[in-house]
């Protein structure tokens, strides 16, 4: 067995070693080894724009490009999306509070901003009402209800599944036409996926769309999560993760509930499905028009050699300290 040296990688650089060489014994024969530090890899990534972000202090998000415009790259926090899943918004368990997976508010055009206790009260009564009379149109509109979140059927929200309102990705199957089959959307909890703002020039015209491959990791750790980008979001929001993809980033089961996802008592870690600063990795114009990445398995068997050709894990790691670093 022929070595001429050790290489300590980028996580071990940064402990205090006591001796420069280490000792090995193969076949009985000992020999030392020189530690020698590897070659630090490059980013090679260029600031494409600035995002719009109100969901950070800064307001503003670098998200990076390849030289060839390949690959787009961004460090953020991701919060959390429900929407494709079976059990996301319930008009009786309006708050989320047993099984439903989101607060009802959330799907919703005004997502209840500025009411109070007894305005979002009245809210959640007026909506169950309605429900309750069949979703009259005067009566509907009243509730805000989104019909981008919640899809509609002769004006009306699609009959409830097992209790919840069916709800809606940007991507879906192209071969179930019926916008009231689950099984046209994203299954929130089954598939990893990214959401990316609507309508936004700066991705559009970098080709970055709905149904392209994404690849997600903690930079601490060497896991990537391979996804896809499932749907879209506000223009001046960036960071949101299906539950599926933030619980293989952070290591959780399925939830109970949106209290649990918020950290609402009796669950103590507040918003405990929110990610830390995660790089997150888009391969522009990957996405397969004919039959869309929308299962976890089509997925990673597309992306990841398209991550590993890219540079993989310390690549990855290097473009998230760039990121992290610049400044507008």
């Amino acid at each position: 067995m022929l070595l001429s040296s050790i290489c300590i990688g980028r996580k071990d650089m940064t402990k205090s070693w006591p001796k420069p060489t280490v000792v090995i014994a193969v076949l009985g024969i000992t020999v030392g080894y020189p530690i020698v530090a590897c070659a630090q890899v490059s980013c090679d990534m260029r600031l494409a724009f600035w995002q719009k972000d109100k969901s950070i202090v800064s307001g503003k998000t670098a998200v990076l490009e390849t030289q060839d415009a390949t690959a787009l790259f961004f460090q953020d926090r991701l919060n959390v999306n429900t929407d494709g899943t079976r059990r996301s918004y319930s008009v009786s368990d309006f708050w989320g509070e047993k099984t439903a997976v989101n607060n009802l508010c959330n799907a919703m055009s005004d997502k209840c901003a500025g009411l109070d206790k007894t305005g979002l009260a009245a809210r959640r009564q007026l909506t169950q009402k309605v429900a309750s009379q069949g979703w009259p149109a005067k009566g509907f509109k009243q509730t805000r209800i989104s019909p981008d979140i919640i899809p509609l059927k002769n004006g009306k929200p699609c009959p409830e599944v097992d209790g919840y309102l069916v709800s809606a990705t940007a991507l879906t199957r192209t071969k179930v036409a019926d916008v009231c089959d689950l099984g046209r959307y994203v299954d929130a909890l089954h598939v990893p996926a990214l959401v990316i703002p609507k309508n936004s020039t700066n991705f559009g015209t970098r080709r970055a769309k709905i149904g392209d491959l994404v690849v997600a990791m903690l930079p601490d750790q060497a896991v990537p999560v391979y996804a896809v980008v499932g749907d879209s979001g506000p223009e001046d929001e960036l960071g949101e993760g299906s539950l599926a993809l933030n619980g293989k980033i952070l290591g959780k089961s399925e939830p109970i509930n949106y209290r649990e996802i918020r950290g609402k008592p009796p669950f103590t870690y507040k918003d405990a499905w929110v990610t830390p600063p995660t790089a997150i990795l888009i391969f522009p114009a990957t996405r397969d028009t004919k039959d869309p990445y929308i299962t976890a398995d089509r997925i990673e068997t597309a992306a990841r050699p398209l991550f590993e050709n890219w540079g993989g894990v310390e690549r990855m790691r290097a473009c998230f300290d760039a990121a992290k670093a610049m400044k507008q």
